[in-house]
């Protein structure tokens, strides 16, 4: 009993001796250009490309394109080591969409987009757009 008290002790010296890890959230600045999305349907459907714009990235704001629509009401998070994002676009015909995604390996972004008058949730992914 004194030896796992006394090993219990010694590790807590050691842990509490460990410098903090302090790690800088990502960058959400390689988000800015413009990207190809995906947006097929389901596998084995025919391809079916859109674009998005990102203009801006300030703090956790996002602003830019998306099918044509502004993107409205963007918001990004760093916390989790990875950048995610959300924003709202509109159909011609006024439709809802919401949107998020997520960047991935700093190349590839993976979305979704639920929309709510059509009832429907699509998957998507982005690559940058080529020059």
């Amino acid at each position: 009993m004194i030896r796992r008290a006394l090993l219990v002790a010694g590790l807590l010296s050691i842990v509490a001796a460990a410098p903090a890890v302090s790690r800088e959230p990502p960058s959400a600045a390689p988000l800015i250009g413009e990207w190809r999305v995906d947006l097929t349907n389901k596998p084995g459907d025919g391809a079916y490309y859109a674009e998005m714009t990102i203009k801006s990235v300030d703090g956790d704001r996002i602003t830019g394109t998306f099918y044509d629509s502004p993107i409205e009401k963007g918001r990004i998070t760093r916390d989790w080591g990875t950048v995610r994002f959300a924003f709202v676009t509109r159909d011609g015909g006024g439709g809802i969409y919401n949107h998020s995604g997520e960047f991935v390996d700093g190349r590839l972004i993976r979305g979704l987009s639920h929309a709510l008058d059509r009832d429907f949730l699509s998957v998507w992914t982005a690559d940058r757009k080529a020059p």
